[in-house]
């Protein structure tokens, strides 16, 4: 019994020791992760696909 909890203290304490490195220094929140410098937000306009797109004519 004294070996099984004396794994479930190092488990515990190593897995503390991993979120902690984890979230100190290679975790990165998704706007950062996922950002480009191209990216353009802005007015899209009426239109995406242009007049010339088969389902825009009427």
């Amino acid at each position: 019994m004294r070996i099984f909890l004396l794994a479930l203290v190092v488990a515990t304490a190593l897995s503390g020791i991993a979120a902690s490195v984890l979230d100190s220094s290679y975790q990165k929140q998704a706007y950062q992760a996922f950002s480009t410098g191209g990216a353009r937000v802005g007015d899209a306009g009426n239109n995406l696909v242009g007049k010339d797109w088969p389902s825009a004519r009427h």
